[in-house]
């Protein structure tokens, strides 16, 4: 069974203790399921889309517990992985890649990043928009050392910012 959450509406101003949003569960290529949360701490909704029934949402719910790998809780007790779990970790997925990147983006271009003793470190020069090769230069000169995420590919800066803020 192939799962995927598309057509995400993401309220990040309602999301208080969840994820406040909407979207529909595609199974095998096919939109089934429309999950919503309200954002303040409970459950998922979910319902059936025509032509499907709730009978079919269990299926996918009771496939989701028998496949997907365990969920690791804070005491270190393993939790069934159900389609509301599955849900909740495909938003996570979603929303790092949608604000992550453009938060990041935006440094790109008016700090220098960089890591010093597994930390990720920012210059942010006052009144600056973007960055120019005196920037850079005066980076240089101070941190002769050190590489700026600023001066290498945008995946492989991305994969250390994202990997030191979460």
């Amino acid at each position: 069974m192939k799962l995927e959450l598309k057509k995400i509406k993401y309220c990040k101003w309602a999301s208080e203790e969840t994820y406040c949003y909407n979207a529909v569960v595609y199974v095998d290529g096919k939109a089934m399921i429309s999950v919503s949360n309200d954002g303040k701490g409970g459950g998922n909704s979910e319902w059936a889309i025509k032509p499907f029934t709730q009978q079919d949402v269990d299926k996918v719910n009771t496939w989701c517990e028998k496949n997907l790998p365990k969920w690791k809780g804070f005491e270190g007790k393993d939790y069934t992985t159900d389609l509301e779990l599955w849900c909740g970790e495909q938003m996570s997925k979603y929303i790092d890649a949608k604000y992550l990147k453009s938060d990041f983006n935006r440094d790109m271009k008016s700090k220098i990043l960089f890591v010093v003793d597994k930390e990720l470190k920012q210059i942010k020069f006052k009144k600056c928009r973007r960055l120019t090769d005196e920037h850079f230069k005066w980076f240089k000169s101070k941190h002769p050392n050190l590489i700026a995420l600023n001066h290498m590919s945008k995946d492989k800066a991305f994969e250390i910012y994202a990997k030191h803020l979460k």
